[in-house]
Formats: structure tokens, C-alpha cells, sequence
């Protein structure tokens, strides 16, 4: 079939292997899966993803750094003209790292902060987690190496944001992403520290408000916002025209996991959206093949539900981030964090 849609952006968790074991971790991440893609298969992803048009690469893990190779199959896709860029948690960083990093040629390296010292480690179980994301700060920086950090909220660490970003300012960070944990994996039985919707509208005040000072590149995952005062300061470069425009999982984003298996987005945590699997199937059949990805590519503003129904944005929303929507309220077209003034708020 012809196919309007093309994998721009892809996440790709190299390994389920990891050094942590984070209260908030979608993945459940620990040991590796049993028979991960080995460095030659991922090479031939990286072909199968080029040759469908990605332009953006993030590997995740895990951890990153636990898989042996990585570098290699990262510096494929940026011979071949990708973007890439990682997220680790900093915890394994040295030399080697370093070396690493050079060699992949990374657009940055992102890693993950979930709060200052007391939260982060909270976060973390570790006590030693947040002065190692300190000293691949000051490294990163030595090495003159661009570095983002992403950022996972919970009810608990909300109040850390004003002191994180005075932190990053002063250790030079350049982009920095804000998301919403997730009730998967091991957060499904924390929901007593999920964030609570009705700081929403602060998140996205502060994100206008830092994006105006132009020091940070800030800017919201796609579970944070849709169409408040706020939305044209919460997506894209600063300085630019940008609005929400309906989760692209199956459109325009293609996640991969570390035995091959592929879905729409790797926030999709569950065997029930894996759409094939790349030993068995080609890449371009998965994404061109009828009926894949039908939660988006099929979607009809009539599927939304709960307080989602009935908006007058839903056309274009969709409902927001599929993965939001599903582990929240086991509906995959009703979203809780929205903060759009026009919804509807009682069925």
C-alpha cells in the first residue's frame, strides 16, 4: 500500500539491561530481555530506518551504556545524516563514556534528573545517583559536549523545578524536556505520588515564563498541556510558532524495543500495541501494513471519551499522548492532565 506516514522520529530502547532501579520506571528495567538485538541486527535497523526517512534517533534503555556497541550503531545513523542522541542515567560515566560520545557523534546527551538531591535520589534508591549526574554535568561540560536532561514529575518533586533550573542554568544544560510519570511498570501501584492534574496549569506557566528568559531550552513532553494560554510556549525552539497537534505515535514516531518488537511510540508500554516484529517482518511492511497503528491512523473524534468527549478540539488533539490517556484511565482517547479551558468537565 502507499503510505502517508514516515517514521521521522524513532525511540529505540537498546537494552532493557540497567544500573537502577527507579521507583518511577515505566520499563521495569533491570536485567536485559532474554536474546536482545545483537550490534549486527541493529546495524541493519539503522539501514531499514534511513531508508524510510528518520531524522531523529533517542536510544533509551535500560541503560545505554550497558550495551556493548552502541556507538557504532549510532554513528551509522549519523554518517547517514540522523540526529542522534541518548538518555542515560549518568550513574556509569567516564572515559570510556566519553570516548563513547565522541565517536557517535551525538547531537547531545540527555540524561535523566528527576529532582534536587533528596528527590532525586528518592527517585533513584540510591544516595550516590545525584552527585554523578553532577560530575557528568561538569565532564560533559569540560568536553564542550551539548547536554539536555529529561525530567519525570510526581506530586513530590513539583516544588524542585524553580532550584533545578537555576541548577542546569548554572552547569550549562541547553534543552531540557518536562514529562508526566506514568502508572506503568513500576508506578503502577504508586498512584498515591502520580502528579496531580491541577498543577498543570503551573508547569505550563513555568515553561513560558523560563522559555522567556532564553537561558534553557524548555519545552514540554506531549503528556503536559493542550491548548491552554500557555500552549504556543510549550513545544519547538524558542521564538518559534508551534501548537499541540494530536499524539504522532504511528504517524510520525516508530518505537523499537530491544528484541525488535515495534509500536507506535515506546511510551505504548504493553504487548497489546506491538505491531510486529522486526526478525520476522521488515520494518517498511510493520509500518506500511493495513490496519497497524489503527489507535491513531484510524482515529475519529467519536472514539473520545470522559471528559474528552465532545471537545471541540478533539479533531486535531486526539486526545493527547496515547500512553497518557491508556495507563491512566484504561481509555486510549481520554486524557486527565489536559488543561484546555473548553473541555468538558462532567458527563
Amino acid at each position: 500500500m502507499d503510505n502517508e506516514y514516515t517514521p521521522e522520529t524513532c525511540v529505540w530502547e537498546l537494552t532493557l539491561k540497567c544500573n537502577m532501579r527507579c521507583i518511577h520506571c515505566g520499563s521495569v528495567a533491570g536485567k536485559a530481555r532474554a536474546n536482545e538485538l545483537c550490534v549486527d541486527e541493529c546495524l541493519d535497523v539503522a539501514d531499514q530506518l534511513m531508508d524510510l526517512g528518520s531524522r531523529q534517533v533517542t536510544f533509551i534503555g535500560g541503560e545505554v551504556f550497558l550495551y556493548d556497541g552502541w556507538e557504532t550503531i549510532a554513528r551509522k545513523l549519523s554518517d547517514g545524516g540522523v540526529h542522534v542522541n541518548i538518555i542515560t542515567n549518568a550513574f556509569k560515566f567516564g572515559d570510556d563514556q566519553i570516548d563513547q560520545i565522541r565517536y557517535a557523534q551525538l547531537d547531545n546527551v540527555g540524561i535523566s534528573v528527576d529532582g534536587m538531591e533528596e528527590n532525586h535520589n528518592r527517585i533513584r534508591n540510591s544516595n550516590k545517583s545525584f552527585q554523578r549526574v553532577l560530575r557528568a554535568f561538569d565532564r560533559l561540560s569540560k568536553e564542550d559536549i551539548s547536554i539536555g536532561v529529561v525530567t519525570s514529575l510526581l506530586d513530590f518533586n513539583f516544588d524542585d523545578l524553580d532550584a533545578m533550573y537555576d541548577l542546569f542554568v548554572e552547569n550549562g544544560v541547553l534543552v531540557w524536556q518536562l514529562q508526566i510519570a506514568t502508572p506503568m511498570g513500576n508506578m503502577a501501584e504508586k498512584k498515591d505520588v502520580l502528579l496531580n492534574p491541577a498543577k498543570i496549569p503551573r508547569i505550563t506557566e513555568f515553561i513560558k515564563d523560563k522559555r522567556n528568559e532564553q537561558k534553557i531550552r524548555l519545552y514540554a513532553g506531549d503528556d503536559i498541556g493542550y491548548y491552554d494560554e500557555n500552549e504556543m510556549y510549550l513545544r519547538n525552539r524558542p521564538g518559534t510558532i508551534s501548537s499541540w497537534r494530536g499524539c504522532q505515535a504511528g504517524l510520525r514516531v516508530v518505537g523499537i524495543d530491544s528484541v525488535g518488537n515495534v509500536k507506535g511510540c515506546e511510551s505504548l508500554y504493553s504487548d497489546e500495541f506491538i505491531e510486529g516484529n522486526l526478525r520476522e517482518e521488515s520494518l517498511r511492511d510493520i509500518w506500511c501494513k493495513e490496519g497497524n497503528f489503527a489507535y491513531n491512523r484510524q482515529f475519529d473524534p467519536s472514539k473520545l471519551t470522559g471528559t474528552c468527549a465532545g471537545c471541540d478540539k478533539g479533531w486535531i488533539c486526539r486526545g493527547g499522548c496515547r500512553g497518557s490517556c491508556y495507563f491512566t484511565t484504561q481509555s486510549l482517547y481520554e486524557n486527565p492532565y489536559c488543561c484546555y479551558p473548553g473541555r468538558a468537565r462532567s458527563h
